[in-house]
């Protein structure tokens, strides 16, 4: 079966923190059948390395509960227009891109994406 939905940083960290029951649901109960950009593994390690919290263990379970998709030439175009028509910041339009050559559903909880297709944002 291949992964319908792309987890966002903002998911993975609320999973971490324990700030999201939703995160909580879609990690434990849908058993990896989701991706997460490459990209949100650089966002996540560098927002816990700021915390001062060790993110080898959290990575590794990033990394093990889901299908890990990584930059092409092609979604880096595609991110570029991106950001321009939503006015998206680098990273946001390039995870975003990532879905969509991936024929995903982007899960978040950052409101930075209200309002674009295929998108479903938690509390």
């Amino acid at each position: 079966m291949t992964a319908t939905n792309q987890l966002d940083t903002s998911v993975w960290l609320a999973y971490f923190f324990s700030s999201s029951k939703e995160a909580k649901k879609i990690i434990e109960e849908e058993n990896g059948l989701f991706q997460t950009s490459a990209l949100s593994l650089f966002e996540i390690k560098k927002k816990l390395l700021a915390l001062k919290k060790d993110p080898v263990t959290f990575l590794d379970f990033v990394k093990s509960r889901s299908t890990i998709i990584t930059l092409t030439p092609e979604i880096a175009e595609k991110a570029a227009e991106i950001a321009i028509s939503n006015k998206l910041g680098a990273m946001d339009a390039l995870i975003y891109a990532t879905s969509i050559f991936s024929k995903t559903r982007l899960i978040t909880a950052d409101n930075d994406f209200r309002g674009l297709e295929r998108v479903s944002i938690i509390s």
